[in-house]
């Protein structure tokens, strides 16, 4: 009896042993990122655009064929000179090619993600954060605070062609069960996210094909319109 009370002492003793070691070696393999999506990758995605015209700045004098950096799209782009972020229309810029030509296969694990949008030091109004990856064409959403968020839901999208989606910060600022053609319309800066107005509800297209917005299965969009209430922050990069 004895000897079988040490066995069992012995064999439980080896099963606690182990239990930490298999856990430390799951927690170490899980937080492996994968070849090809660095987070140097993530935070080096930017626009390239020519001048179309010669532009004066208090900054200094810019010519024709400068090439600048884009860190806003749109109607209305914001280029980096010197330093300094300028405000120029979009009729005056060439992108060369277009956001399509950029955009890759497959998508950032959820540890790239998770670690890259906590150090950008985002923060919302509301518990919800959403990242929108132009050159993964998905729409990430994050519950919890500042530093602190957790990736919850990963949707696919299309953007808009040209590079006319709008890059950077931004905030929904209303909500529309239907504005014009478009239904679940959650606006922020003159764009929005809503169900694809193509004729199959869960279907968003191939490639970046809106005027801007962002495009969405009606099941994902109404999911987002119940969920992210007006406040939530949108980072689009």
């Amino acid at each position: 009896m004895k000897k079988l009370h040490r066995l069992l002492l012995i064999m439980m003793t080896s099963f606690l042993l182990l239990v930490p070691a298999d856990a430390a070696f799951a927690a170490k393999k899980s937080s492996v990122i994968r070849p090809g999506e660095s987070l140097q990758q993530v935070r080096t995605l930017s626009w390239k655009a020519t001048l179309l015209r010669n532009v004066r700045t208090k900054y200094g004098r810019f010519r024709a064929g400068t090439v600048v950096t884009v860190v806003r799209g749109g109607a209305k782009c914001v280029i980096r000179l010197k330093g300094h972020n300028y405000s120029i229309s979009r009729q005056y810029l060439s992108f060369g090619q277009d956001l399509a030509s950029v955009v890759t296969k497959g998508d950032y694990n959820k540890l790239t993600k998770t670690t890259y949008i906590n150090s950008t030091a985002h923060k919302s109004k509301s518990r919800y954060l959403v990242w929108v990856s132009l050159d993964k064409q998905r729409v990430n959403i994050f519950r919890g605070k500042n530093k602190k968020w957790k990736l919850v839901k990963v949707f696919k999208c299309t953007t808009g062609r040209e590079n006319s989606t709008p890059i950077g910060n931004f905030t929904i600022k209303a909500k529309y069960p239907s504005y014009g053609n478009l239904a679940y319309y959650m606006e922020f800066s003159g764009s929005g996210f809503h169900r694809w107005p193509g004729v199959g509800v869960e279907s968003i297209g191939t490639h970046t094909q809106s005027h801007g917005c962002i495009r969405m299965t009606q099941s994902n969009i109404i999911w987002m319109y119940n969920n992210l209430p007006v406040g939530t922050r949108v980072w689009i990069y």
